[in-house]
């Protein structure tokens, strides 16, 4: 299970984010719409008990960046560099993630919902809980990763890659998984359907001739 995000009832509208950004670096119980913060440069960037709502932070540099307590939703951090960043209850509701770099980022009781995340990359990242949901993952990079809690739902994991993840108790019944990236000692309790296991015939030098 999931927490989810300690967001309070009342919160102050924050107008202008790059403006306020450019004298501080924290941002909390706030809600945030109809924003933009593009091509912007700010290291450990806090964001905390807010709400966050079609806003743009695409092709910024944000590494090292601290969110606690927040829902996004419609955001787009297409490009973004958030590498070695944190994430404690943390819900992402139809956000892009296109090539964003989560490299090295800890993540804490994360939901990622219905978000298009075409080769985002999470490689060495830990996650404690997270659920991915109804995610577009094509050609994601999910190596050496490690996992207390993962879940993927209904996701298009095609093309991505596991290699050097451990994929035990992973359940990908629900997803695509074609042309997936991964050693054969990795796949040691992956649960998956008759036809998945297919994927994975040529990792064991097997050929089937009917």
């Amino acid at each position: 299970m999931i927490s989810q995000p300690k967001v309070p009832d009342s919160l102050d509208t924050l107008y202008g984010m790059e403006e306020f950004l450019e004298f501080n670096d924290t941002i909390k119980e706030c809600n945030i719409q109809d924003d933009v913060l593009k091509d912007f440069s700010l290291d450990e960037l806090i964001i905390s008990y807010s709400k966050v709502k079609n806003v743009s932070f695409a092709n910024s540099n944000l590494p090292k960046a601290y969110f606690n307590d927040v829902i996004f939703e419609n955001c787009d951090f297409s490009l973004v560099n958030l590498e070695k960043s944190t994430f404690k209850r943390v819900v992402f509701i139809n956000c892009k993630f296109t090539g964003t770099v989560l490299t090295g980022t800890y993540f804490d009781n994360v939901s990622f919902k219905n978000s298009y995340m075409l080769g985002v990359i999470l490689n060495d990242s830990n996650f404690i809980s997270a659920e991915f949901i109804d995610c577009n993952m094509k050609e994601a990079q999910l190596s050496n990763i490690t996992f207390k809690n993962i879940e993927f739902n209904k996701c298009d994991l095609a093309q991505s890659n596991f290699s050097h993840t451990s994929m035990n108790g992973l359940d990908l019944r629900s997803c695509d998984i074609s042309g997936i990236i991964t050693y054969i000692e990795d796949l040691k309790g992956v649960i998956l359907t008759s036809e998945q296991s297919l994927t994975f015939i040529k990792l064991l030098g097997i050929t089937i001739v009917d």
